[in-house]
């Protein structure tokens, strides 16, 4: 849709304004102890703020009034690309986004114009269908109306009555109903239901584009439908054997694509470089790379060069503003294994990487390259899983002295991070409990498990295979 005419008048709004911004700066240029750590720093802005709200309400807006900027036709076109969106395939994640932080009770007052509102940001994933504002304005939610507010003088400028549907049990898109499961199917056993946890799923080799892997992209599907929405996905490698990107990876993932997952990857051995410039992958054209979710910095490493001093050079500034976040790297040739590359982990791999993934204090490691699951017992402080299930041809597991669990199987993994707690679960294509528990990022956090904690735990005991422990570390 057009919406000049809307970007026309919120720039007309921020020129008249804007002199009024310079004289709320300069007032609060005035309060003593600005600077410092300590009750003036707050007095200056709240100055800035109260004043500019001041000369909105009593100079420039006296007579504002709902629809002013919004007008009809430009509410018309935000409902209709709102719809859309809910109406389309990404209605579960978008659900889960609003249920996370929109939290208005359902006798809180309507927003008013030039008034201050408590109201929630628009979530990234809807921000994308409505027009860009300038950086003096921004989108809220106070329940179903769409709020725009002034981010300096924290006043409700317009606003858009109903302009979220109404909410209705179906899902939307025509491929949400998941397809009939393989003989052994069980329900999954769903991540706990916790406030700011970040659900993600992995998947290791798994660009062989046969049944193998369609029945890993089943599973996963499965387990999104009916057990917990997870955004994104990480990719440990070898994504696509054989360069055929429809084949290997946008026909299988098609309903999870539609639905708004994002898949972000690393390189293989088995992929083309070309591949960091593949959109759906979200490599942003680096073979390393990283990004921040909820409580956690991931960093991608590319394996194919373990010990290219500028990739080591990347890794010890990849963390350094990372703080008390959860560190994972993920990459695809594991550092410890049993399969069939045993030896390359010992006398390539971990030689070229733990040094530096140790300094710069990684918790957990992802890998692939091995078609098994397996489960290291942590070395020098770091949890390692190698998942190498996701579609290709499977190798035979041997146990290992530095093995917790290990499974030939395919399979993919699920992992919620909340808090200073990371909860794993690896799961077969028959939706079959391989492995579950509980990494702790520090040692008081697993000293007292609360409710939701103990009870997944005693879940994941009923359902994990006989010899296989809950890790608890």
């Amino acid at each position: 849709p057009s919406y000049e005419p809307f970007k026309t008048a919120l720039q007309a709004y921020v020129d008249q304004t804007q002199p009024y911004r310079k004289q709320a700066a300069q007032e609060a240029e005035k309060v003593p102890g600005k600077a410092a750590p300590a009750a003036g720093a707050e007095q200056s802005v709240r100055t800035r703020q109260n004043a500019l709200a001041d000369a909105l309400r009593s100079r420039l807006r006296t007579n504002a009034k709902q629809g002013d900027l919004f007008t009809p036709t430009v509410t018309t076109e935000i409902k209709k690309e709102l719809a859309s969106m809910f109406s389309s395939p990404q209605r579960d994640l978008l659900l889960d986004e609003l249920a996370e932080q929109n939290n208005t009770p359902p006798n809180a007052p309507a927003p008013t114009i030039n008034q201050r509102l408590e109201a929630p940001r628009v979530p990234p994933r809807l921000m994308e269908v409505l027009p860009p504002l300038p950086k003096q304005l921004e989108y809220d939610f106070a329940g179903r109306s769409l709020v725009l507010r002034d981010v300096d003088a924290d006043l409700v400028v317009d606003f858009i009555p109903d302009a979220l549907p109404q909410q209705t049990p179906t899902s939307g898109g025509g491929e949400s109903a998941a397809k009939p499961q393989p003989p052994g199917a069980v329900s999954p056993l769903p991540m706990p239901e916790i406030r700011g946890g970040t659900v993600f799923a992995l998947m290791g080799d798994s660009g062989s584009g046969d049944e193998s892997q369609q029945a890993v992209a089943q599973a996963m599907l499965t387990y999104f439908n009916t057990a917990r929405h997870f955004p994104f996905v990480v990719m440990l490698g070898d994504n696509l054997y054989d360069d055929d990107y429809t084949n290997e990876f946008l026909t299988p993932y098609k309903p999870l694509l539609d639905r708004g997952v994002k898949f972000h990857a690393a390189l293989g051995n088995h992929d083309r470089d070309l591949e960091i410039h593949f959109k759906p992958f979200n490599m942003g054209d680096k073979d390393r790379y990283s990004f921040d979710e909820g409580n956690a910095r991931f960093a991608a490493l590319n394996s194919n060069h373990p010990g290219d001093p500028e990739q080591i050079k990347w890794l010890d500034t990849a963390f350094a503003d990372a703080g008390t976040k959860w560190r994972i790297a993920f990459f695809h040739h594991p550092l410890y294994s049993s399969g069939q590359h045993a030896a390359e982990s010992r006398d390539v791999i971990r030689p070229a990487l733990e040094s530096a993934l140790v300094r710069n204090r990684v918790n957990v490691v992802f890998s692939g390259h091995e078609h098994l699951y397996e489960r290291i017992k942590p070395q020098r402080g770091i949890a390692y899983f190698v998942s190498g299930g996701g579609g290709r041809y499977l190798y035979n597991y041997r146990p290992s002295e530095f093995d917790d669990v290990g499974v030939s199987d395919h399979h993919f993994m699920i992992a919620e991070i909340a808090g200073d707690r990371l909860f794993f679960e690896a799961i077969s294509h028959a939706q079959k409990i391989i492995d579950c528990g509980i990494l702790y990022r520090t040692q008081d956090a697993g000293a007292k498990p609360d409710d939701t904690t103990q009870k997944w735990l005693a879940q994941c005991e009923s359902l994990r295979p006989a010899g296989v422990r809950t890790t608890h570390q």
